[in-house]
């Protein structure tokens, strides 16, 4: 089974056309959809339910925007609650900038034992299209900041949203980290994800994309010294070995899944509202 995980704030412009390139792929894999709304006030939510079409679709709603981080653990949590250790979790973007034309590669690599495939646009032929200077600028010194310090030379580029996980590796970091499973709450979560990951011995693959940023539309939400700055945060940790899973931790050990104990929080879950079921 797959599961795609959609972080959504303030998409309402770009969900239509998303969910018209979506809805034949997600049919014809037999796929169900999460959207989560992150406290989106133009309507997201609503503009969901109404292109729905016949996909298997639920949204979860935050009350407030926690940003992309948040979106994201709450999206991951709410597919590995339905998924078996073997399901494909797929997290892309609301914007439409990626390209669901790579989804086939990577899934292929994923069926090749792969548990994380990433849609790297600075692999051989990938490329950016539409963005800003400043912004390729980031991107391009984040990967390579971490390509070098946090070991995964390998790779090029690391910061990316579109990926396919598989759901038993993110069981283990669940039961490893705890409810955060990322805490940054930005766009640097992808960042540390996938280092918590690569340091317990994930089997990671990348295939080339292009990110077309020119389809999108309305502005990106990532703001530049905010994002620069979380990126450090994330540096220093995984330099100081703040974010390695300890010894005999169930995601380093590669230890059997059990049940996800329920989360410490003073505020309920974020609630679960099916759409529409293929």
């Amino acid at each position: 089974m797959i599961r795609f995980v959609i972080p959504a704030y303030n998409e309402a412009e770009n969900v239509p056309r998303l969910l018209e390139d979506l809805a034949p792929r997600a049919r014809a894999l037999g796929a169900r959809v999460i959207v989560v709304d992150d406290g989106s006030n133009d309507g997201t939510a609503e503009v969901v339910r109404a292109h729905a079409q016949d996909m298997h679709l639920a949204i979860v709603r935050h009350p407030v925007n926690g940003g992309l981080g948040a979106a994201v653990n709450t999206g991951i949590r709410a597919a590995l609650g339905e998924s078996s250790d073997d399901d494909a979790i797929v997290t892309l973007e609301a914007d439409t900038t990626s390209d669901l034309d790579d989804l086939p590669t990577m899934l292929a690599q994923f069926d090749r034992g792969h548990d994380v495939v990433l849609a790297s646009v600075y692999a051989p032929g990938g490329k950016l299209i539409g963005v800003s200077r400043p912004r390729v600028a980031v991107s391009k010194a984040v990967s390579n900041t971490f390509r070098v310090l946090g070991g995964l030379r390998e790779l090029h580029t690391l910061s990316s949203l579109y990926r396919v996980y598989r759901a038993g590796t993110l069981r283990r970091a669940a039961e490893t980290y705890g409810y955060l499973l990322v805490r940054e709450p930005g766009f640097a979560a992808n960042v540390e994800l996938l280092l918590k990951l690569y340091a317990a011995g994930a089997r990671i693959a990348e295939v080339p994309t292009v990110n077309d940023w020119s389809r999108r539309k309305g502005s990106s939400k990532m703001k530049l010294l905010p994002t620069s700055q979380a990126y450090l945060r994330v540096m220093v940790a995984h330099l100081a070995s703040r974010i390695q899973p300890p010894p005999l931790s169930p995601l380093a050990t590669g230890a059997s899944t059990r049940a996800l104990p329920a989360p410490r929080r003073v505020s309920a879950p974020p609630a679960v509202e099916p759409v529409a079921k293929g």
